[in-house]
């Protein structure tokens, strides 16, 4: 089952690997744009929870759920490489002997510094325009800084947790034809981690850079943000490649054709 999928996956490692090899400048470029589009994410989604998050109530953390979607759309539709998303397709090149280990590697830190700095200065471009003042800005510093306070252990299965969807929402992107289809399995999948509180590595640079940029407690520093983006980032590495894409990989590798409907 799913050898066809699989094999495209894999065909995707390759493809991103020979552009790297290429220019590492063009590659580094587009998950610079990643960072760039999930800032957008973080724009609209925490500027709707600052506005529906009123009297205590639990209404932004929806808020951002049902919004911050429009940062994977934007990368998937657009184009652009976003970390966590490679998790999978790479290990399955891996996997598949599409991709060597060095080439993995290689993709894996030159796409994340890209979505780390992408991320910094469109933070900078959003905080110095004056937007989250007063409408996302509250909201925005509550769980940035909330999230300094998670021990290690919750980071880290968190994040496992939330890498496992949103690689879900990319295979899904795969095993889908129609982009109506792609679109609404991006949203549900979006909607599922950023509701349940799940931990993105990528959308914590993009957080954690336009927090650091406003006014904030002494609780937010940078020592903070390491903390959490080092285990975050290993959560994240795990659930992409261990929990998603070594389990189909392993099922695609059955004997069974491809014709054959299984039972």
């Amino acid at each position: 089952m799913y050898k066809n999928e699989i094999k495209e996956v894999a065909h995707s490692s390759e493809v991103k690997s020979d552009y790297i090899n290429n220019s590492v400048f063009r590659y580094f470029l587009l998950a610079f744009m990643a960072g760039f589009f999930v800032i957008v994410g973080i724009a609209l989604s925490y500027s709707a929870a600052g506005i529906v998050n009123v009297d205590g109530k639990l209404y932004g953390k929806m808020a951002v759920g049902l919004t911050f979607s429009i940062a994977l759309g934007l990368i998937y539709f657009a184009g652009g490489e976003l970390f966590t998303g490679n998790c999978f397709v790479l290990t399955v090149g891996l996997l598949e002997k599409a991709v060597t280990i060095k080439n993995t590697i290689k993709l894996l830190v030159v796409c994340y510094l890209g979505n780390l700095a992408g991320s910094i200065v469109s933070a900078y471009i959003y905080v110095k325009s004056g937007a989250p003042i007063g409408l996302a800005d509250t909201y925005l510093l509550k769980v940035a800084e909330s999230k300094t306070h998670y021990p290690a252990d919750q980071l880290f299965l968190r994040a496992i947790l939330c890498n496992f969807i949103v690689c879900l929402a990319v295979w899904l992107c795969y095993r889908l034809q129609d982009e109506t289809a792609k679109l609404i399995m991006l949203f549900w999948c979006i909607f599922a981690f950023a509701t349940a509180g799940f931990e993105h590595s990528v959308a914590n640079m993009a957080l954690f850079s336009a927090a650091l940029m406003l006014p904030h407690n002494e609780a937010l520093t940078l020592g903070a943000v390491v903390h959490n983006l080092s285990w975050v980032t290993l959560g994240n590495i795990i659930g992409g490649s261990l929990f998603l894409a070594v389990p189909y990989w392993y099922v695609s590798q059955d004997k069974i054709s491809e014709d054959v409907k299984v039972k």
